[in-house]
C-alpha cells in the first residue's frame, strides 16, 4: 500500500481536523485526532507491500568453494530444524581470520534465501576489520530498522528502544539475518530478531572468536582446508587441472599458504601465469612465505594483528608466550613453565586464546600455533619481549621437561612396573601417550637447551633420545644425538662426545646400516679409550659385537661382548654388564651351548634388575625364552615371553614387542594352540612391516610356515618359506 503523510488509502478514513500529519504503514487503519505528527504502525505487511524498500543485502557466496561441496546443504538442513516460534535459529561459524567463515556463511545464507521472503539482510559488524572499531549493536539496529522501511524520525535514540521495534517489526516475517565478523556476544544480542507463530527467522553469525553466551542451534568450526581440497582450491582458482606433472609443487603450495584460504585465492590466482614451481621456490626463498606477494602478505598480517590487538592485555602475554616457545606444540604445563604462571591458570588462558581462534587443539590436550601466523606473531612481537628474559623462561621450560623425562623414564624403563602414579602421570600407558604427544615438543626443547648452553642440557637431550629410541623414533632421537654430539665439541667435553658417537652406532645398527655402526662405534671407542670413560667403552664395544653378530661373525662377537663385559665390571656399570652377557648368552645359544646360555640370560637379567634397566631385562628374559623352548619346556618359555612383551609394552618398544610376539607365537604353535599361535604371528607380522623390519618379517614368516605344516597347510607353508627366504635374501647386504 503507498505510504505517505496525511494521505488516506483505499482502507483508510480519511483525516481530518486541524494542524495534523499522519503517516499510516501496513494493513493500517487509525483515526488521527487532535494536533502535532503521529506514526502509527501495524505490522504483518509482506515485503511486496513495500515498494521501494531493499529487503535483500546478501553478498553472494564465491564461485568456487571446496572442502565438503555438500556442507551448505547439510548446516541449513541443521538450522531449519532449529526453526521455532519464539527465538531465531542460529548458526555460529567461528574460526581463524582468513579460513573461509564469510564464505561458508554466504553459501549457507544462498541456500536458506528463498525460504526467507521478507527480508534477507547482511550486515558486517567490522569486528575484525584492520582500521576499524567494532560496530556498536545501536548503529547495527539503526541500518536494520532503515532496511527495515523506518524513517529516522521513528527510530528511538536508544539500543534497547531500537532492539525492540525491530523485534517487533520481524515477529511475524520471514526474516534471514547474516552478521559477518562479530567481535563478541554482546555484539549480537540486541540484533537478534524474534517471531511469533507465523514468523521465521534465522541468523548467520560469523567470528573468530567462539562466543560464549549465544543460545546457537548449530555452532560450527571452520578450520583449516585439508591438503587435498587446498590444492584444489589452488587449481580452480588458476583454472589449471590438479593432476599436471606439477602436483607435487602444488602441494607445497598449499602448505606454504598453510591451508588457508586468506592466502591461497591469491596465490591461485598468480598460478595461471606462472608455474607452480616457480611460486614454491620464490615463497621458500623469503623468511615468511608469502612476503614477496605483498598483498597477500599484507592481508595476513593484518589478519594476525587484529586478532591480538583484540586480546586483553593478559591473553596477550600468554600469547607471546606460545609464539616463543622452542617446540611445534604444547601443553599447559610447559607454557606454565615459560610464563612463570601456575599449570592451572596456563590452562584457562589456553582455553581462552583457543576460543578466539588463536591456537588450534589438538589431542591430548595440547596446543598448536598456526604455521603461517607463526611467522607474523614472530615479527609483530619481536620487539615487545627482552631476549634475556625470553633466555631466561626457556631455563624454566627446560627444567620443567626435564624432570617430567626423568618421570616418563622412571615410568616406562624401570624393571619393576610402579603399583602408583608417579607425578603428573597416573600410569605408564599415561606417561607413554604423553610421550608420543610431545615427543616434537621435546627435540625442539632439547635442541634449544643445547644452543642456550643449559647447564643440563646434554643430560636433557640424552635421556629424551633415549626414550625415542626405544619408542623406534630413529630419525628424531638421531637428531638429539647429533646436536649433543656438536654441543659437546663446542664445549670441548669428549666423554660427551664420544658417548654420542656410541648412541648414533646404535641408531644405525638398528636399521641395518652396519658398516655405519662399527665406523661410529669405533670413533667411540677411540675417543673414550681416550678420557678413560671404561663404561662408554664398554658400550661402544657391545655394540661392535651386535653388529658383528648380524653378520654370523660369532668369534668377532664373543671377543666385543667379552672385553665389553671386563669395562663394564671396571666401571661397575650394572646394566652394561647385563647387555654384554645377553650378547654372550645368544652366541651361546646359536652355538647350541644351551645351558651355558640359559646361565648367561639368568645372570644378565639379574644385573639387569639390579640397574632398574627394564629394557634390558626385557632383551635377557625373551633370551632365556629361547633357550626355555629349545629345552621344550613350553610353559616356562612362554612366561619368559609374555614378561618379556609386558616390558616391551610399557616401555612403547614396538621393536621389542615384535620380537616378543613371533616367538610368543612359535611356542604357543608348538603347544598346539594353533589359532591363539596364528593371532599372536599376524600381530607380530604387523609390527614387523611398520618397523620396516625385514629380517624380523623373515623370522615371523618362518614361524608361520612351520605352523602352517604342522597344521597340514602345505600351500601356506610355501608361500610363507618364499618370503621368508625372498626377505633374508634382500637383508643380506642390509
Amino acid at each position: 500500500m503507498p505510504e505517505g503523510h496525511g494521505t488516506a488509502g483505499p482502507d483508510e478514513p480519511a483525516v481530518s481536523g486541524g494542524d495534523v500529519r499522519a503517516s499510516a504503514r501496513g494493513h493500517a487503519q487509525q483515526a488521527v485526532i487532535g494536533r502535532g505528527v503521529q506514526h502509527n504502525y501495524f505490522y504483518g505487511a509482506s515485503g511486496s507491500a513495500r515498494p521501494g524498500v531493499v529487503l535483500s543485502t546478501l553478498i553472494p557466496p564465491p564461485s568456487i568453494l571446496v572442502g565438503g561441496h555438500d556442507r551448505p546443504a547439510s548446516l541449513a538442513a541443521g538450522l531449519r530444524a532449529g526453526i521455532a516460534p519464539g527465538k531465531p535459529a542460529l548458526a555460529l561459524l567461528y574460526g581463524p581470520g582468513g579460513a573461509g567463515k564469510s564464505a561458508t556463511a554466504r553459501a549457507l545464507a544462498a541456500e536458506l534465501a528463498p525460504e526467507f521472503t521478507d527480508a534477507r539482510l547482511e550486515v558486517d559488524l567490522a569486528g575484525f576489520t584492520p582500521g576499524s572499531a567494532p560496530r556498536p549493536a545501536g548503529e547495527v539496529l539503526t541500518e536494520l530498522l532503515r532496511l527495515a522501511g523506518f524513517d529516522g524520525a521513528d527510530i528511538p535514540g536508544e539500543t534497547a528502544g531500537k532492539s525492540q521495534l525491530w523485534r517487533a517489526w520481524a515477529a511475524d516475517k520471514k526474516v534471514l539475518l547474516l552478521l559477518d565478523n562479530a567481535r563478541d556476544a554482546g555484539q549480537i544480542a540486541p540484533l537478534l530478531p524474534s517471531s511469533s507463530f507465523h514468523g521465521r527467522c534465522a541468523v548467520i553469525v560469523t567470528s573468530r572468536n567462539r562466543l560464549n553466551g549465544l543460545d546457537t542451534t548449530l555452532d560450527v568450526p571452520v578450520e583449516l582446508l585439508e591438503p587435498e581440497a587446498a590444492v584444489e582450491l589452488l587449481v580452480r582458482v588458476a583454472g589449471r587441472g590438479s593432476d599436471e606433472p606439477s602436483s607435487g609443487a602444488l602441494a607445497e603450495l598449499a602448505r606454504l599458504c598453510g591451508y588457508l584460504p586468506l592466502a591461497l585465492r591469491p596465490v591461485g590466482a598468480l598460478l595461471a601465469d606462472l608455474d607452480a614451481g616457480t611460486l614454491v621456490r620464490v615463497m621458500r626463498s623469503a623468511d615468511r612465505p608469502l612476503e614477496q606477494l605483498a598483498e597477500a602478505d599484507q592481508e595476513a598480517a593484518a589478519a594476525f594483528t587484529v586478532s591480538y590487538e583484540a586480546l586483553t592485555a593478559d591473553l596477550q602475554r600468554t600469547l607471546r608466550t606460545c609464539v616463543w616457545h622452542p617446540g611445534p606444540d604444547f601443553d599447559a604445563g610447559s607454557i606454565g613453565a615459560l610464563a612463570g604462571i601456575p599449570a592451572e591458570l596456563a590452562t584457562v588462558q589456553l582455553v581462552r586464546l583457543l576460543q578466539r581462534s588463536m591456537l588450534t587443539a589438538l589431542p591430548h590436550r595440547r596446543y598448536v600455533f598456526h604455521d603461517l601466523f607463526l611467522s607474523y606473531a614472530r615479527q609483530r612481537l619481536a620487539a615487545l619481549d627482552h631476549e634475556d628474559a625470553m633466555r631466561m623462561s626457556r631455563r624454566g621450560l627446560y627444567r620443567h621437561l626435564a624432570q617430567v623425562v626423568v618421570t616418563v623414564h622412571a615410568l616406562l624403563s624401570a624393571a619393576e612396573e610402579p603399583t602408583a602414579g608417579t607425578g603428573p602421570f597416573d600410569n605408564p600407558e599415561h606417561a607413554r601417550l604423553w610421550l608420543e604427544a610431545a615427543a616434537g615438543e621435546l627435540v625442539g626443547a632439547a635442541v634449544g637447551a643445547l644452543s642456550d648452553s643449559w647447564e643440563l642440557g646434554g643430560d636433557f637431550a640424552v635421556r629424551t633420545a633415549q626414550l625415542l629410541y626405544v619408542e623406534g623414533q630413529y630419525e628424531r632421537a638421531g637428531i638429539l644425538y647429533e646436536q649433543v654430539c656438536a654441543a659437546a665439541d663446542r664445549a670441548g667435553d669428549e666423554r660427551a662426545r664420544g658417548r654420542a658417537f656410541a648412541a648414533l652406532g646404535d641408531l644405525a645398527r638398528s636399521t641395518g646400516r652396519h658398516d655405519e655402526a662399527d665406523a661410529l662405534f669405533g670413533t667411540a671407542l677411540e675417543i673414550l679409550g681416550g678420557v678413560a670413560d671404561t663404561a662408554g667403552e664398554a658400550d661402544a664395544l657391545r655394540g661392535l659385537g651386535e653388529t658383528a653378530r648380524a653378520r654370523g661373525d660369532q668369534d668377532s662377537a664373543s671377543a666385543h661382548f667379552t672385553s665389553a663385559l671386563a669395562r663394564a665390571r671396571q666401571a661397575d656399570d650394572a646394566a652394561g654388564q647385563g647387555y654384554a652377557l645377553t650378547g654372550l648368552a645368544h652366541i651361546a645359544r646359536q652355538r647350541g651351548e644351551l645351558d651355558a646360555a640359559g646361565s648367561l640370560f639368568a645372570e644378565a637379567a639379574e644385573f639387569q634388575r639390579r640397574a632398574n634397566d627394564g629394557v634390558g631385562l626385557a632383551y635377557a628374559v625373551r633370551g632365556l625364552g629361547h633357550v626355555r623352548r629349545a629345552l621344550r619346556e613350553f610353559d616356562a618359555a612362554e612366561r619368559c615371553f609374555r614378561d618379556a612383551m609386558a616390558l616391551h609394552q610399557r616401555a612403547g618398544n614396538r621393536f621389542g614387542q615384535a620380537y616378543a610376539l613371533t616367538a610368543l607365537g612359535g611356542v604357543t604353535g608348538e603347544a598346539g594352540r594353533f589359532e591363539e599361535a596364528a593371532a599372536h604371528l599376524d600381530d607380530a607380522l604387523n609390527l614387523h612391516r611398520a618397523a620396516n623390519d625385514r629380517t624380523g618379517q623373515a623370522r615371523t614368516h618362518a614361524e608361520l610356515a612351520a605352523l602352517a605344516h604342522v597344521r597340514g597347510d602345505g600351500v601356506a607353508a610355501r608361500r610363507h618359506e618364499s618370503a621368508a627366504a625372498s626377505l633374508l635374501g634382500r637383508s643380506d647386504g642390509a
